[in-house]
């Protein structure tokens, strides 16, 4: 008896934390407003938390999107200029019909951010994004992260574009306060 064939896609969440104190000693040594990952690592400075999430949801338009691309049947592909990483402080269960995350809409519930400056990264079967949270960003309870494609050049804010990838909900990650610094990073793996 043979096997069927079967593709799957899973995405491993990390959420890298700073706090204000950490965040504002980075601004002043690297004189940027919104200092990304990388600044905090040149500088010699490790979250004060990491937390992995796994698993999520692939949508139903996720889906069709990398069929789409697969079989040359149009759409946007994942870039650092038409993806995003977005979270919310919604509840409820991730279904493969969503369109959007369920946090209400407006920047206190939801923010989508534009990918950190060398993302998406791509190697055999793993697709890396990161999207960084600076201090005005994103200051809420975390419950959901969602990817979401757009056409190119997509810009932060709290509407979803017009391709939800994907949705992982109930992930209970705490608040994020004014002045923190929160990095998301999502690895798809397909395999």
């Amino acid at each position: 008896m043979t096997m069927p064939e079967a593709a799957r896609g899973t995405t491993h969440w990390r959420i890298d934390r700073w706090d204000a104190e950490q965040t504002a000693w980075v601004q002043q040594r690297s004189g940027l407003l919104a200092p990304a990952v990388e600044d905090f690592r040149r500088h010699g400075v490790a979250p004060y938390d990491v937390a992995d999430i796994h698993g999520n949801l692939i949508t139903t338009a996720g889906l069709t999107r990398l069929t789409n691309l697969l079989t040359a049947g149009g759409g946007q592909a994942i870039t650092n200029t038409s993806a995003r990483i977005g979270v919310g402080n919604g509840a409820g269960t991730a279904a493969v019909g969503d369109t959007d995350l369920s946090a209400s809409a407006g920047s206190s519930n939801r923010w989508f951010r534009v990918m950190d400056a060398t993302y998406p990264q791509v190697s055999a079967g793993v697709l890396t994004l990161k999207a960084t949270f600076g201090s005005a960003d994103g200051n809420f309870a975390w419950n959901e992260f969602g990817i979401d494609i757009g056409t190119p050049t997509v810009s932060s804010a709290a509407t979803v574009n017009a391709t939800l990838f994907n949705h992982k909900t109930s992930i209970a990650q705490g608040t994020k306060a004014s002045g923190q610094t929160w990095a998301a990073t999502a690895t798809v793996t397909f395999s």
